[in-house]
């Protein structure tokens, strides 16, 4: 992945656990666990590439899927931003 998808993929993660958490309980507390590791492995990887990526199971990889499909159609947007990425340049 090129470092845009690293940062798709981080955001896509944190836009499912706060979907999760505002709208619709979907993620075991586990499950949450998983995407979080998966989404700061990322984030170490954008610090060193030489860094294996930790992507969460096939199961949960479709559960994520689907809750970025609903998120998607509820056009919703997180109460609060994701700490974790850069402020968008104008």
């Amino acid at each position: 992945m090129n470092k845009n998808q690293i940062k798709e993929r981080i955001a896509q993660l944190y836009i499912a656990l706060q979907f999760c958490s505002e709208k619709i309980k979907t993620f075991t507390a586990g499950e949450r666990i998983c995407i979080n590791q998966e989404r700061f492995q990322w984030m170490h990887i954008l610090d060193n590439p030489e860094a294996e990526p930790r992507p969460v199971s096939p199961d949960l990889e479709n559960k994520v899927q689907n809750v970025t499909r609903l998120a998607q159609k509820f056009d919703f947007t997180p109460y609060y931003e994701d700490p974790f990425m850069e402020e968008k340049k104008s």
